[in-house]
C-alpha cells in the first residue's frame, strides 16, 4: 500500500475511531443521565400530585373554617341588633340621640362594622335613622328584604343598590312589644366584610369571593366589582363542600365551594395549580442546577476516559497492524520457499542443457582439426545455451515478480492473465504431487479491486493448502465468475476436508490442522487480512472426505 493509498485508509480508520469515541461518550452519558432524568421527572410528578392532593385537603378544611367564620360573623351581627330590639322600647329607639348612642356602641364593639342604623315601623317608614345617607323619608314597604324580615323575624340581604345606589348589604331583625311591630335595620360595612372573608387566604394568594344564586358577586372579586356577573354556571344548591379543577384565563385552578347564609350565598375559593406546585418546581429547579453541574463533570470525565480508552485502542491497533504486516511478510517468504522447491527443477533442466552444450563447445574449440561444420555445430550450441539462459531468466523473473516486497496497492486488476500465470507457475509442482489444476474463467470478467501482487500470493497460498490436503493426489479447480455486483474466485480441492468443529477457526492466526512442523497457521489468516484490506470477503465450505472450497468475494470496477 503506497503513501497515497494509505491516506484514505488512515482517514477511514481515524473517522471510525472518532465515531467510536463519540458513541462511547453518548452511551455512557445516556446510561448515567437517563435514570437521573427519569427519577427527577418521576419525583416531580409524584410529589407534585401529592402536594396538589394535600393542598386540596387543606383548602377544603380552610373553606369550611371560613364558611363557619362567615356564618358566625353574620350571626353575631344579627344578635347585636336582636339585643337592641329586646332590651330597648320603641319609644326609646325613636329618639335620635339614643339611637346615635346605640350606633356608636355597636361600632365600638364591631370595630366600625356598621355603616348606618335605622328603626322602621311595620308600614315601612323610618321612625329614626343614624347614618351618612338621607334615608329617613324613604319607605321600604315594597322592598324584598322588608317583607322577608317581617315574615321570618330576621334577614341578611344580598348586595343591592337600593335608594342610595351604592352596593350594600343589610341585616334586619323584627321586634314586637305592646302590640306594635318594628324593624331594626343596619347596613354592613362591606369593606370590613370583604377583608374578613379574604383574610384567611391572603398568605397563599388564593382567590376568594361570594356570589348569590343569580351569580352576582357579593364580595369584591379579583379583577371585578361588586354585583358584577360571575362566570359560574349551574348554581345548584349542594350539601357540604364541592371541589373541582377548572381552567380560567389560561390558568388551571383547584376550586372549592360551599353554600352559606341559608343557602343563599355560594362561597368560592380557588387556588392556582401552578402556585400549589411552585415548591416542587423550585426544588426541581434547584436540583436541575446540581444535575447540570454533575452533567458537566460527567461529560468531562467521560470524554477524558473515552479519549484515554481510544488512545489505548489506537496503540493496540497499531501494534496489531504491525503484527499483521509481519504475518504477510512471513507468509510471502514461506510461499517463495515453497515455490523455490518446484522452480528449482525448472531451473536445473536449462542448466543441465547449458552444461552439456558448454562441454560440446569446449571439445570443438579444443580440437585443432575442427572444420567448418564443427564451428557451425558450436554456434548452434551457443544459440541453445542462449535460449536456456533466457528460459532461466523468465523463470527467475516470475519468481522475483511474485516475491518482491512492496506495499499493498488496491487498483483494478485483470484476473484472467493473473490466474493463468499462477496456474503455469504451480502446474509442475502439482504434477510432482500427482495433482491436476483446472482453470475456468467466465468471459468478460471485469477488473477486480485488488493488489496485483497480493492476489497472486493469496491464490498460491490457497493452492499450497490444497496440496497439503491431497497427499494422494487429486484435482484443484480454480473458477472465476461474475455474481451480480461481485466477482467470485473459488479455489476448490478434492482433499480430506476440514472437520466441522475446526471450520470456524481456520481463519484465526496460528491455528492449523497440519502436523507439527508442517505449517504455521498463518496462511489463511494472512489471506483473510489481505482480502479484507481490499474490501472483500472470504467464505470457506468443506465436507469431510469430499474436499474444501475457498471463495474470495471481491468488488469490481463498475463502468460509468
Amino acid at each position: 500500500m503506497t503513501d497515497n493509498d494509505k491516506q484514505p485508509f488512515i482517514a477511514r480508520v481515524t473517522q471510525g475511531y472518532r465515531s467510536l469515541k463519540w458513541r462511547i461518550v453518548a452511551v455512557l452519558l445516556a446510561a448515567a443521565m437517563l435514570p437521573l432524568l427519569l427519577a427527577g421527572f418521576g419525583s416531580w410528578e409524584v410529589f407534585g400530585d401529592l402536594l396538589e392532593q394535600k393542598s386540596s385537603e387543606l383548602l377544603r378544611r380552610s373553606v369550611q373554617h371560613n364558611a363557619d367564620a362567615i356564618e358566625s360573623h353574620l350571626a353575631g351581627r344579627r344578635q347585636l341588633l336582636q339585643s337592641i330590639a329586646t332590651n330597648h322600647s320603641l319609644a326609646e329607639l325613636k329618639k335620635t340621640d339614643r339611637l346615635q348612642e346605640l350606633f356608636a356602641n355597636l361600632n365600638e364593639i364591631t370595630d366600625n362594622g356598621f355603616v348606618d342604623l335605622g328603626v322602621i315601623d311595620q308600614t315601612g317608614d323610618h321612625l329614626a335613622y343614624v347614618g351618612p345617607y338621607d334615608l329617613k323619608t324613604r319607605n321600604y314597604r315594597d322592598a324584598d328584604w322588608f317583607r322577608e324580615v317581617l315574615a321570618r323575624g330576621h334577614y341578611v340581604s344580598d348586595m343591592f343598590l337600593g335608594y342610595r345606589q351604592v352596593p350594600h348589604c343589610v341585616i334586619a331583625v323584627r321586634a314586637s312589644k305592646d302590640g306594635r311591630t318594628w324593624v331594626i335595620r343596619a347596613t354592613v360595612n362591606s369593606a370590613q366584610f370583604d377583608e374578613m372573608v379574604k383574610a384567611q387566604f391572603q398568605a397563599d394568594s388564593s382567590e376568594v369571593f361570594i356570589v348569590n344564586r343569580s351569580g352576582r358577586y357579593q364580595t369584591t372579586p379579583p379583577g371585578g366589582q361588586l354585583l358584577d356577573s360571575s362566570s359560574l354556571e349551574d348554581l345548584t344548591v349542594f350539601p357540604g363542600l364541592q371541589d373541582t379543577r377548572v381552567k380560567t384565563d389560561g390558568h388551571e385552578f383547584i376550586r372549592v365551594m360551599t353554600w352559606i347564609n341559608d343557602n343563599r350565598w355560594l362561597l368560592v375559593v380557588q387556588q392556582d395549580v401552578a402556585t400549589v406546585r411552585a415548591p416542587v418546581d423550585q426544588a426541581i429547579a434547584r436540583g436541575a442546577y446540581v444535575v447540570l453541574a454533575a452533567f458537566v463533570i460527567l461529560i468531562l470525565t467521560t470524554v477524558l476516559a473515552t479519549w484515554h480508552l481510544t488512545r489505548q485502542i489506537d496503540r493496540v491497533t497499531a501494534e496489531r497492524e504491525e503484527i499483521s504486516r509481519a504475518f504477510v511478510r512471513s507468509a510471502k517468504l514461506a510461499s517463495i520457499g515453497e515455490l523455490t522447491t518446484g522452480l528449482a527443477h525448472e531451473i536445473n533442466n536449462p542448466l543441465a542443457i547449458i552444461s552439456a552444450e558448454q562441454t560440446n563447445i569446449n571439445d570443438i574449440l579444443s580440437d585443432p582439426n575442427s572444420g567448418k561444420e564443427d564451428l557451425e555445430q558450436a554456434m548452434e550450441s551457443v544459440r541453445r545455451c542462449l535460449n536456456q539462459v533466457r528460459r532461466c531468466g523468465a523463470i527467475t523473473q516470475k519468481l522475483l515478480q511474485f516475491g518482491r516486497s512492496k506495499e499493498s496497492h488496491v487498483e483494478p486488476t485483470e484476473l484472467a492473465p493473473r490466474l493463468k500465470e499462477i496456474k503455469g507457475l504451480m502446474e509442475r509442482q502439482a504434477g510432482l504431487r500427482n495433482i491436476g489444476i483446472e482453470l475456468y474463467l467466465e468471459e468478460g470478467l471485469p477488473p477486480v479491486m485488488a493488489d496485483q501482487i497480493e492476489i497472486e500470493q493469496v491464490i498460491v497460498n490457497l493452492i499450497n493448502n490444497a496440496f497439503d490436503a491431497m497427499p494422494n493426489g487429486g484435482t484443484i479447480t480454480i473458477r472465476a465468475a461474475l455474481d451480480i455486483d461481485r466477482v467470485l474466485i473459488e479455489v476448490a480441492d478434492t482433499g480430506t476436508g476440514i472437520p466441522p468443529e475446526d471450520l470456524d477457526r481456520v481463519l484465526e492466526p496460528f491455528y492449523t490442522t497440519k502436523p507439527v512442523g508442517k505449517g504455521t497457521g498463518l496462511g489463511l489468516s494472512v489471506c483473510y487480512g489481505i482480502v479484507r484490506s481490499w474490501g472483500g470477503e472470504i467464505e470457506i465450505s468443506s465436507e469431510m472426505g469430499v474436499g474444501t472450497a475457498v471463495r474470495l468475494i471481491l468488488a469490481y470496477q463498475k463502468q460509468d
